[in-house]
């Protein structure tokens, strides 16, 4: 049975879809080791998040969303192996309260926090990107991540890591915390997965690391254009939902990533803000006496000479925009004719444009469902009402036949069967 459990619970943008990557692809090898990749599905991980963070988003999503970290605490508690993992860099966003409950249910096994992190200077670069892609607008010689008392996925909050461990660590022992640094630009590829998986107590298992790395960075010039974009969009694309399907998904992953992927710079002001979260971090880490797996100078802001988004010319942008029309119109053709192509045209561009519609009207059809679930409930009790009525009609009919039969034909026996039936359908 699990006698241990690493968590995994973030930074986001730190490489952690590497990591999750190979704990999928070799899911079978390591449950051999007795080794648990909790959940089934990555949503699984997402929804359970949500869960453990009280978030408001869930009351739009099925019942089973509501519980999935109820089902993955389960998954736990069933495994016959030793040791589990579960991954997901937004549980990072937890509070101390949050995090403490968490914790809390899986207090019967030896409990390790892994959190994963990288140069603070570009995980602030990386986290304008992602709030480009929910409609931000702001540029980001302009932008500063807001501070670690703010809960949002995308500031100090969840990008500093000693942020992260001072909730996640409070009830835990320094040597169960791990800090673990990803290393810099041009250190070996898998050197990243060998400081997780020290941390994770897999060091000694063989693995194959040889994952899809999807590139979903914009280039400078693609998120400039994207900002632009959503200046113009405003509140026509409303909610986080329907702007993860078609701001993010759709027009930056699917669109503007493949068509660059230039650098983006930080702005001195930015470098000096992440220096000065980098220089706490250390202290708090060393501090705390965390187990630290690489060189906390990795977390180090380093400058850049890239361009900034607002050095981009209009030509560039100009340029880009073409291309983006190009690709969106493609897209348009694929969708109007999805419809009317056979299974095997249905593949890439087609099949991820109906995943999106999918999700796009997921709500609705949930809706639709819970409402019919909750009508076939009523016609089955109907439909039960019905039977015990009927159930009450054939045994008064019983006892009408035997009261009807001439005197000398009546059995007392039978008639007094007939009346206790008709009491046990009636009372």
């Amino acid at each position: 049975m699990t006698t241990r459990v690493y968590l995994h619970v973030g930074a986001p943008k730190s490489g952690t879809t590497f990591l999750q990557g190979v704990l999928e692809s070799n899911r079978a090898t390591l449950a051999d080791a007795g080794v648990l990749v909790v959940g089934e599905r990555h949503l699984d991980r997402i929804h359970a998040a949500l869960q453990i963070r009280e978030d408001p988003r869930l009351a739009d999503l099925p019942e089973s969303a509501r519980h999935a970290w109820d089902t993955l605490v389960r998954q736990i508690r069933e495994w016959q192996g030793e040791s589990a993992v579960l991954s997901y860099e937004l549980l990072a966003a937890a509070s101390s309260q949050q995090a403490g409950r968490a914790l809390a249910d899986l207090a019967a096994y030896d409990v390790h926090v892994v959190i994963t992190a990288r140069d603070l200077g570009r995980s602030a670069v990386s986290a304008w990107q992602e709030r480009l892609k929910f409609g931000l607008t702001t540029p980001l010689e302009k932008w500063v991540p807001k501070g670690e008392d703010d809960q949002g996925e995308w500031g100090w909050h969840t990008l500093d890591p000693s942020a992260v461990v001072q909730r996640w660590g409070a009830t835990l022992p320094a040597d169960h915390v791990h800090v673990v640094t990803a290393p810099r630009p041009g250190a070996p590829a898998d050197q990243l997965w060998h400081r997780f998986a020290e941390a994770c107590g897999l060091g000694a298992l063989s693995v194959d690391l040889e994952v899809a790395r999807a590139n979903e960075s914009l280039g400078v010039v693609q998120a400039e254009l994207l900002r632009r974009v959503n200046q113009g969009l405003g509140e026509e694309i409303r909610g986080s939902r329907q702007r993860s399907i078609w701001i993010r998904d759709l027009l930056a992953q699917q669109v503007l990533a493949p068509l660059g992927h230039e650098p983006i710079g930080i702005a001195p002001h930015q470098v000096a803000g992440a220096l000065a979260v980098w220089e706490r971090a250390v202290e708090r880490i060393r501090a705390g006496g965390y187990a630290v797996h690489g060189d906390l100078d990795d977390l180090r802001p380093a400058d850049s000479a890239a361009r900034l988004p607002l050095d981009v010319a209009d030509a560039e942008l100009v340029k880009a925009a073409a291309a983006t029309i190009c690709a969106l119109v493609v897209e348009l053709r694929d969708r109007s004719v999805a419809g009317r192509v056979g299974p095997a045209a249905r593949t890439g561009r087609r099949a991820r444009l109906r995943h999106l519609a999918e999700r796009a009207t997921a709500p609705y059809a949930e809706r639709r469902v819970r409402e019919l679930t909750r009508r076939v409930q009523e016609l089955e009790r109907e439909v039960q009402r019905a039977r015990r009525l009927h159930l009450r009609v054939a045994a008064l009919q019983d006892v009408v036949t035997e009261l009807l039969l001439e005197p000398d034909r009546q059995d007392a026996g039978v008639t007094a069967k007939a009346l206790r039936a008709y009491r046990r359908s009636s009372l």
